[in-house]
């Protein structure tokens, strides 16, 4: 992350701390007007500030339901940038991937904007949203044959369901791919190898990189 968007994302924040849609919308306005591209306002300027939400909530700076108002704005912009991430960069057809959040876990914003940088790739997304019953994520990828699954958790007490989730793909899709995200993984780096995971970075972008390499087989277009 630079610090070349600081001021204006300081002004998001700021607009997402006083629950003003008008004024954070305004924000993403005057970028797009600037030619910053969708994928940097995701990462330099919607995640760091949802950060700080977070981080003014545990410090009962916010309450719960400004910190979900927040939230809300936030994945309705998402929304509005979401389409311009449905023409892949590569005239090509990679694998599947399928992305949820663990039985439990609710945040679902970070996941929604790495399903679109994986679109932007050229992969089929299924994007499951939050708290996913692992038997039901395993159902879905078995049915869909999927190649990548991508895993999301924030918080120590969902590693459980993390570990097991995991383990009961790898005895039913041995050979999928599996990455892992969130914020406890950020606080422990270590902690994708201990649960079984194929692959994590804190980096969003070489996450998809990376799984495009490993997993990401390039299917060829059918011929006209």
């Amino acid at each position: 992350m630079t610090d070349a968007l600081r001021p204006i994302r300081d002004v998001f924040t700021d607009a997402l701390k006083q629950g003003d849609e008008p004024a954070a919308r305004s924000v993403v306005e005057q970028l797009r007007a600037r030619g910053i591209a969708p994928h940097t306002i995701y990462y330099e300027v919607f995640a760091p500030s949802m950060v700080t939400i977070g981080e003014l909530w545990e410090q009962n700076q916010l309450t719960v339901a400004e910190e979900h108002l927040a939230t809300s704005i936030t994945e309705r912009l998402i929304g509005q940038l979401s389409p311009s991430f449905n023409q892949p960069l590569a005239p090509v057809q990679r694998g599947s991937v399928l992305l949820g959040c663990v039985a439990g876990e609710r945040h679902v914003l970070g996941l929604r904007m790495l399903s679109d940088l994986f679109r932007q790739q050229g992969w089929r997304v299924l994007y499951l949203g939050g708290d996913v019953p692992n038997s039901d994520c395993v159902r879905l990828a078995v049915r869909v044959n999927a190649d990548l699954i991508a895993i999301s958790a924030g918080s120590e007490r969902l590693i459980p369901n993390v570990r097991s989730l995991i383990e009961e793909l790898r005895s039913v899709l041995p050979n999928v791919g599996i990455v892992v995200g969130g914020a406890v993984f950020i606080r422990n780096p270590d902690l994708w190898l201990e649960v079984g995971a194929s692959l994590y970075d804190p980096d969003p972008h070489r996450v998809v990189a990376l799984a495009t390499t490993g997993y990401g087989a390039v299917v060829p277009e059918p011929m006209e």
